[in-house]
């Protein structure tokens, strides 16, 4: 009898640990035309928010490309969907940076946003994907472009201009063949006029090196509930910031 009242004591004390915890003030990021603001919440809404995004990201990516079999079928599809259903940066409205599925949401977004979608969904397909910068070898200007993981290889993306590339023989083209210039530039039938050599400042003999693109955790597949697991105990123990969210 003893046993049991010290086992319900102690089912007792979880309980109102737990409700302490969950009440815990947190903070997250919110950029507002490149300013940024620390919002104030209970971590238990924190929590909900998240699994409420990973559940929507994740019906998402199957309403897009439930209906398809292979990775680049879908891919593809991604692809085409976010440049076509996410609108650019109106300039009478205010550029925003906080939840990767906000910007599903309002529609439209600066090129970042874009590339933040793209990449988060293509993870939610189960395949690498993350988006960096790239600089002209000359220094000033650079552009964003998405990399995702093929069987082949890193393949290159750019659903803000509805750009991709494909190799001589029409397979995507990977980093290496992009790096060789055994590539063209395919467009989507509604982007605009763009140089045909308007990448190459940029891409040729300019790409990350393969063994160092996409590795560790990124915004783009820290959107789960493992991985953003795994980074936050990274954060904790390399006093890392966190990434906006």
């Amino acid at each position: 009898m003893k046993k049991r009242y010290l086992v319900l004591i102690f089912i007792f004390l979880l309980f109102l640990c737990s409700i302490a915890l969950l009440n815990k003030k947190v903070t997250i990021l919110q950029g507002v035309d490149f300013k940024v603001s620390r919002i104030t919440m209970p971590l238990y809404l924190k929590v909900l928010n998240f699994y409420n995004r990973h559940y929507n990201y994740k019906w998402l990516a199957k309403q897009i490309t439930g209906h398809l079999d292979t990775k680049e079928d879908k891919i593809l599809r991604l692809f085409h969907w976010t440049h076509e259903t996410i609108k650019p940066q109106p300039e009478s409205l205010p550029v925003m940076d906080s939840h990767v599925w906000d910007v599903y949401v309002r529609g439209y977004g600066a090129s970042d946003n874009i590339h933040d979608l793209f990449s988060t969904l293509c993870n939610y397909i189960g395949t690498d994907a993350f988006f960096t910068p790239l600089y002209r070898k000359a220094g000033g200007r650079s552009i964003l472009l998405s990399f995702v993981r093929m069987k082949r290889g890193w393949v290159a993306f750019d659903p803000n201009r509805g750009i991709y590339f494909r190799n001589n023989t029409g397979d995507l083209a990977t980093i290496e063949e992009i790096d060789e210039q055994d590539c063209h530039m395919v467009k989507l039938k509604q982007t605009g006029s763009i140089p045909k050599d308007y990448y190459e400042q940029y891409i040729v003999k300019n790409l990350p090196r393969i063994e160092r693109i996409g590795s560790g955790l990124n915004r783009a597949n820290t959107q789960s509930p493992i991985n953003r697991l795994r980074f936050q105990l990274h954060r904790w123990f390399s006093d890392k910031e966190p990434l906006l969210d």
